[in-house]
């Protein structure tokens, strides 16, 4: 899974293109619940071949089956609540609703990270004669095959199996058979499906900033004409539907963010740029590829993880690097992200202690060269964590359907 520098070039170029193609008039039309925002490899809904194509015209309507061979989909069944499903696996729409999203896992596995709870709205799976709900933001799990799991790496859900209900917490799991046994979530398991879903948040993430970026400038401080009301649209450069929120903050379970028009100008950020010391590094300026960062639970930048362990493992690898180097977390104009709305901060209280008294020395990335403009986090990978990401997904030998995606690789 592992890219040479050369191909990962490309890639970034190739990216380097597309966004800079992203412009207002891009975003536009407002989606349904059940939108297919992309897929990779071999998908296929009611039995016909799904093309990069078609996804913009493509909504799972009650009973429609998606069905996946060697590839993936993801499906936004309604704003900030992404249904991601992997390779050789079916699933069934029972509800494209925005306040009663239903769907059933017929074969395979799949996750939905959920990043907006809307009060009074539901959002439900299926899964071999069991129903769970789900009642807080997080990232749940689900497998169908011999013995059928739901699993909670974050969140709370209600799991009802005939006449048994129980409350699944955070890093359990439960098996959906009469007796629903409860058990811990392995989280040291390498899973090919969560390191996706990782890259997929991030894409997601860096897509709905440039909207909400666009939107805040077309509209002042707020909505525009091309985006009226909060919602999904569609990006044309990136052949994607995206979540345009509300003016508030929404923050994936990975560490990426979700930013409204009104408030995206203060949105803490990192960027991809290119280390000569042979990697891709997290910097603080105008990089290439540009994406919002929750500051207390950091994305892994330029990182792809195999498992919720490893992620967990990095993450606090690059929170000590900022603590470290007194790196600071900064908006797009350059200046710390410290002054939001209601005397909020982001940064660090010592490590902007010491970036302010070496303010008068200009910094450079940790890797030898790159993008300058700011300090420089980067986190060591280990064995066990893969360093390529492409087109939005994991890179494996697959082809890439549709998207684009940073490419990245740590050293």
């Amino acid at each position: 899974m592992i890219r040479t520098l050369t191909m990962q070039a490309r890639i970034l170029t190739g990216l380097l293109t597309i966004v800079g193609c992203a412009l207002p008039q891009a975003y536009t039309i407002s989606a349904k619940p059940g939108a297919v925002s992309y897929i990779e490899g071999n998908v296929s809904v009611n039995g016909v071949t799904v093309a990069s194509s078609d996804l913009r015209s493509l909504f799972l309507a009650a009973n429609d089956r998606l069905f996946t061979e060697v590839g993936k989909a993801e499906v936004l069944l309604a704003p900030g609540v992404f249904l991601r499903v992997g390779d050789n696996s079916q699933v069934r729409m029972i509800s494209p609703s925005l306040v009663d999203a239903q769907i059933e896992l017929v074969s395979g596995e799949a996750m939905i990270e959920l990043d907006q709870f809307v009060a009074g709205s539901s959002t439900s799976v299926m899964d071999h004669g069991s129903l769970t709900v789900l009642q807080k933001t997080g990232l749940y799990r689900f497998t169908a095959d011999a013995e059928p799991t739901v699993g909670v790496l974050e969140g709370k859900a209600d799991v009802n199996f005939g006449a048994k209900k129980i409350e699944l917490g955070k890093n359990k799991q439960a098996l959906l058979t009469d007796e629903l046994g409860v058990s811990k979530l392995d989280l040291n398991k390498t899973d090919d499906l969560y390191a996706w879903s990782n890259v997929r948040a991030q894409y997601d993430a860096a897509v709905s900033y440039q909207g909400a970026k666009s939107a805040y400038n077309g509209g002042g401080y707020g909505y525009s004409a091309a985006y009226p009301t909060p919602g999904l649209y569609w990006n044309n450069p990136y052949n994607s539907w995206m979540w345009m929120p509300g003016n508030g903050a929404f923050y994936s379970p990975f560490g990426w963010g979700f930013y409204g028009p009104g408030l995206v100008a203060y949105a803490p950020i990192v960027g991809y740029g290119y280390g000569y010391g042979g990697g891709y590094l997290p910097v603080v300026t105008k990089a290439p590829v540009v994406v919002p960062i929750n500051p207390k639970h950091p994305g892994v930048v330029a990182q792809v993880t195999t498992s919720p362990a490893v992620h967990a493992a990095m993450r606090q690898q690059v929170l000590n690097n900022i603590e470290r180097t007194g790196y600071q977390f900064h908006t797009l104009s350059g200046r710390p992200a410290a002054s939001l709305p209601g005397g909020r901060t982001y940064s660090n209280p010592q490590a902007a202690a010491r970036a302010a008294a070496s303010s008068a020395a200009p910094r450079q990335s940790s890797g030898g060269g790159g993008w300058s403009g700011g300090g420089s986090s980067a986190a060591s990978s280990t064995s066990n964590a893969t360093s390529s990401i492409s087109g939005g997904g994991v890179s494996s030998g697959r082809a890439m359907s549709s998207g684009g995606g940073g490419s990245s690789r740590s050293k």
